[in-house]
């Protein structure tokens, strides 16, 4: 009757380490990879917004006249990038306004004289 008896303490005591131990340190384990998912989407979309004003900025200065070539290159690179952003991280980015963007940018560009 005892071994019985012993064996039911070893059993909860058993159960008590693995909460106390093991639980605290796998749920820690996978809020740090819910974390680690939460800050990588915020560093892609600051890169995104640092990449695409780091082609607008220099271009579109207020003031400045640009070529036709300038407009035109900034417009490839800016299509570029989108496409390189929708590829690779595709949830990071609204559908809707990505193809309204898209197709803004596939448009010819309209030159308007002074």
């Amino acid at each position: 009757m005892d071994l019985i008896i012993n064996d039911i303490v070893w059993w909860k005591i058993s159960l008590n380490s693995l909460i106390n131990s093991w639980v605290p340190g796998i749920v820690t384990f996978f809020l740090g990879l819910w974390f680690s998912k939460i800050s990588d989407r915020r560093k892609l979309r600051q890169e995104l917004k640092n990449s695409i004003l780091k082609l607008f900025i220099p271009i579109f200065n207020a003031g400045e006249k640009i070529t036709l070539k300038q407009a035109e290159d900034t417009k490839n690179e800016m299509r570029i990038t989108l496409n390189v952003y929708r590829n690779t991280y595709p949830k990071l980015l609204n559908k809707k306004s990505l193809q309204k963007l898209l197709n803004i940018l596939n448009e010819d560009i309209m030159i308007h004289d002074l």
